[in-house]
């Protein structure tokens, strides 16, 4: 299991700094959450900040996006050096046509669910998906707690089809052992990284142990 840190936690005044505390070395790529103030109320980065980190910025991007009408951001993205788009299957009503425009622009394709959602409903789309991201706590309400209930069904819920797995939300330092008994492939850690006053260290420690 890798961990990847979610810029979205770090502190937003100056983002080329925070960038520099976490380095490039100790994890695969930067996870980026564009949110849009109506999805959800908060509101992150917008594609023009995505793309002036990226001329600074060697990593790949894993971009979370929180937003309604998703379809409407994918094209903008496509020279950004993404090497995976998540939607979230309650933001959109043509599923399979936006993960189908992302794989047609040569990047991978994933599906975010949240707490609630059940992924049973969605093994329609597994054929055209190539991995799946659960929120272990509501989306974008800060301080949340993470819940392992989310995670409980997930063999089932897969059957026989084998997609990579990614949490996201309210995972600390204390859960990583927990996730890697469910074979979870990508933890997405926020403040658990950022709030520490050498957060490279920690990445290193954690990816790297």
């Amino acid at each position: 299991m890798k961990i990847l840190p979610s810029i979205a936690s770090a502190s937003q005044y100056n983002i080329e700094k925070e960038l520099g505390r976490i380095g490039s070395r100790y994890y695969e790529n930067l996870h980026i959450d564009i949110e849009d103030g109506n999805f959800i109320p908060n509101i992150t980065f917008g594609l023009k900040t995505v793309r002036q980190i990226r001329e600074n910025y060697k990593l790949p991007f894993s971009v979370h996006l929180m937003v309604s009408n998703p379809e409407n951001y994918i094209n903008e993205l496509k020279n950004t050096g993404c090497c995976i788009i998540f939607i979230h299957v309650e933001s959109c009503r043509y599923l399979s046509e936006v993960l189908n425009k992302i794989k047609s622009l040569g990047i991978r394709a994933g599906i975010a669910l949240n707490p609630c959602s059940d992924l049973k409903n969605y093994r329609y789309l597994f054929g055209i998906t190539d991995a799946v991201m659960f929120m272990t706590s509501e989306p974008d309400f800060r301080g949340q707690i993470f819940n392992p209930a989310v995670l409980e069904n997930i063999e089932e819920a897969l059957g026989e089809k084998r997609l990579e797995l990614w949490v996201d939300g309210g995972v600390k330092e204390e859960h990583l052992e927990f996730l890697k008994k469910k074979q979870i492939d990508y933890a997405v850690m926020g403040r658990e990284i950022f709030d520490r006053e050498n957060p490279e260290d920690f990445l290193k420690r954690i990816n790297y142990k």
